[in-house]
């Protein structure tokens, strides 16, 4: 059977906004907190920059929960909350992954099922990461916790989901068929549906008797 390629907006102007800017504001905190720790020559430097990260990161998130909460179709935030109807789908895709895309990949609309949760989670990282960043030169230990280190950590969280997403989109482009990087340039993302067969209506079939055709009719025989 014969398969129609469509290509349908899945990701708003606005959403791939709040996505790319998320993402390079994610990797530059990245690369700039990776230096503050790591390279003592360049961290006065980095830590300017990490400072204009987490600004850019703060229209992005801000950005984004507003989607969530007042856009529409794929930008809201209920579309990111994982089903029940959808743990084969998350099986399937996980499948796939460890499969290395040797496996068939299940087809999803929007976010796949099995990152529905774990975009939830990165989400979350980032903005604890932005409060412990805002809230430790001053106040450093809270409630027990001594906030730098909670920030180190957050980063090594963000850092491993940002690792998995990358991986995880690249296998889906190069062994799946929907396009998923170049569907976040475009916003389009390709979807593969069985053609539909033509169905020939039935033609009723009439039969007459021999004898129905020797009757005479009715009206013959009153006339």
């Amino acid at each position: 059977m014969t398969e129609q390629i469509r290509r349908i907006l899945v990701w708003s102007g606005r959403l791939r906004l709040a996505h790319w800017t998320l993402a390079g504001a994610t990797l530059v905190l990245l690369a700039t907190g990776w230096l503050i720790g790591n390279a003592p020559t360049l961290a006065e430097s980095a830590v300017e920059i990490h400072y204009l990260g987490a600004s850019v990161l703060i229209f992005a998130l801000v950005l984004r929960l507003y989607l969530g909460v007042f856009g529409q179709g794929a930008e809201r935030l209920e579309h990111l909350s994982p089903r029940a109807a959808e743990s084969a789908a998350m099986r399937a895709s996980l499948w796939f992954y460890l499969s290395l895309g040797r496996a068939a990949a299940p087809n999803w609309f929007a976010h796949n099922p099995l990152w529905k949760a774990l975009y939830l989670v990165l989400f979350l990282s980032l903005v604890l990461a932005v409060l412990t960043g805002w809230l430790m030169p001053e106040i450093p230990l809270v409630g027990g916790l001594y906030l730098p280190e909670v920030h180190r950590w957050l980063a090594h969280v963000i850092g491993l989901l940002t690792v998995a997403h990358l991986f995880s989109v690249i296998l889906q482009d190069v062994k799946g068929r929907s396009g998923d990087i170049s569907a976040m340039f475009s916003g389009y993302r390709l979807f593969y549906v069985p053609q539909a067969t033509s169905v020939k209506p039935d033609i009723a079939k009439v039969t007459v008797s021999p004898d129905a055709l020797a009757k005479p009719r009715q009206s013959d025989e009153q006339s």
